[in-house]
Order: C-alpha cells, then sequence, then structure tokens
C-alpha cells in the first residue's frame, strides 16, 4: 500500500513530482533485498523544494480524512500492485521541524485495513481523523505507517498546509471547547501554570488563561476528547520491523499493539487477532 491522499511525496499522483515516480512507495521497508530508507521512503530532502509543495490544505482542531492505494505505482520501472494484506495497525502523525521527529496523530490498534476489505481502491481505504487543534500554521509533513501480520513495515509521507481554526468551539474537535465564565474562572494572570475543570475534564494550562495548549483529562462528557497539546503527544513508532531496526512485532496470529498510541486510538473491536505489543 502506499499513501494515496494526500499525495505522497514522489507520489505518481502528486503534481509537483518531476521525474519519474518512486516505484517503492508499496514496498516495506527493506522488502526483496532493497536498502532500507530513511523516514518518508527517504524523500524528506524534498521538502522545502518545488517538489515538496503542499498537497492538501487542512485546518488545525477540524476532521480529516487520509487515503491509501494498492495500485501500482505508475513509473517506467516495473513495480507489482500491493496488497492490504488483511489488516495490520497503523498511525498517523505530523512532523513541524522538519522530519526530525514525528508525532501520533490517531492509532489504529490492529483492523487496519479493515479486516472485511478485500481491494486495493483508495475509495475503500479512507479513513477519518482529527488534526491536532494546536498543530501551528504553516506547512507540516504528514506521516501514514503500517506494520501488517507479516512483520512488515511501511512509511509514507505528504506535505500539507495547516491553517489556523476558525476559533468557534468545535465537540467533535480534538481539543476541548473554552470553558464559558461560568464553568471556569481564571485567577489573576501570571506565568504558572493552571487548571480548569471542563465538562468533567481536569485541564492543566500553561498559562493562567485556557488555550488550545492545555492538556484535559478523565473527560467524562461523551462530546469531548481527551486533549494533548501536540507537542506533548508520543513520538509514532518507527523504527520497526526492518532489518537494523530495534523494534519487532510479533506476526501472525496478532496483530500489533502500539505501546504508546497517543491521546486518538481505534481497538479492533471484531475478535479476529489478539493484538501484541512489539
Amino acid at each position: 500500500l502506499h499513501l494515496y491522499y494526500p499525495a505522497t511525496l514522489k507520489g505518481d499522483n502528486n503534481p509537483n513530482t518531476q521525474g519519474d515516480a518512486d516505484p517503492l512507495l508499496n514496498y516495506p521497508y527493506g522488502c526483496c533485498g532493497k536498502e532500507v530508507p530513511g523516514n518518508c521512503k527517504g524523500h524528506l530532502g524534498l521538502v522545502g523544494t518545488d517538489e515538496g509543495k503542499a498537497t492538501a490544505n487542512w485546518v488545525a482542531g477540524q476532521k480529516a480524512n487520509f487515503s491509501v492505494s494498492g495500485h501500482a505505482i505508475d513509473t517506467p520501472i516495473f513495480n507489482p500492485v500491493g496488497g492490504n494484506h488483511g489488516g495490520g495497525s497503523a498511525q498517523i502523525g505530523f512532523s513541524i521541524d522538519g522530519g526530525k521527529t514525528f508525532k501520533v496523530a490517531k492509532t489504529w490498534q490492529g483492523n487496519w485495513p479493515d479486516h472485511n476489505v478485500h481491494s486495493l481502491e483508495p475509495a475503500d481505504m479512507t479513513y477519518d481523523f482529527e488534526v491536532p487543534a494546536d498543530l501551528p500554521e504553516g506547512d507540516a509533513i504528514f506521516a501514514w505507517t503500517w506494520v501488517n501480520r507479516e512483520v512488515e513495515f511501511n512509511m509514507n509521507c505528504a506535505v500539507v498546509s495547516i491553517q489556523g481554526s476558525s476559533g468557534d468551539p468545535d465537540p467533535s474537535s480534538s481539543a476541548a471547547p473554552e470553558p464559558t465564565s461560568t464553568q471556569a474562572s481564571a485567577p489573576d494572570q501570571t506565568s504558572e501554570p493552571s487548571q480548569f475543570t471542563l465538562q468533567g475534564c481536569t485541564c492543566a494550562c500553561p498559562a493562567q488563561t485556557w488555550s488550545q495548549s492545555c492538556t484535559c483529562t478523565d473527560c467524562q462528557s461523551p462530546s469531548t476528547k481527551q486533549a494533548v497539546a501536540f507537542t506533548s503527544r508520543p513520538d509514532m513508532l518507527l523504527n520497526i520491523d526492518f532489518e537494523g531496526a530495534s523494534c519487532k512485532s510479533e506476526g501472525n496470529p496478532t496483530e500489533m499493539k502500539y505501546p504508546d498510541p497517543g491521546p486518538d486510538v481505534v481497538v479492533a473491536d471484531d475478535g479476529q487477532y489478539a493484538l501484541a505489543e512489539p
């Protein structure tokens, strides 16, 4: 599989790709005698160039989606179609430092792609998520990773443009809405951290005012998700299941359970495969 939308760096559907597309986008890292590439299939050097221009525009704190494809890459070098392997586990995340670090946006613990999807079409493998509410405006690198039951790892990346939130609280966003004056009252402005109680959540904030950098836990309201500052989110698990990697998944008959999945997690509930940590 490879990242289809937003169009991945060096993808055949990326309008910014110059020359041939990368024929190895579908390949797992280190597959078939190929050299293990760096993060983002080795294409981070394109970021900041004409080939690394954004291929999607997303708004911080709002819902978005991404899709993957199993079709062969349209390039002169032969490459086979991919396969979805009937499941696995996946993460998506963002880098705002040029690819030095990638923070988790959402994790699927098993059943990714869906066990019942037997397709290579992007329309059948499209997934929703919420853009972290405090992701800064400007270009960011969106990353998709996948570990299947065959103990294979793949990673593709796309450059996306992040726009600031409108400021209107959205209860479906990844951050809690701003409290009203009756929900929380801030003491005198200081540089010390503060805590607010918001819709059943305890929110720790970096200053004496509520902002989207607050971290909220123990949320009881069904319309409010746990909110974690972007910089406090865990790093994506990238060093796994290739030669020289520090981590190895168990593989069949289990699907991987990420040890540190972050605040937005979908856990397989169909009972087909047990989950196991690497």
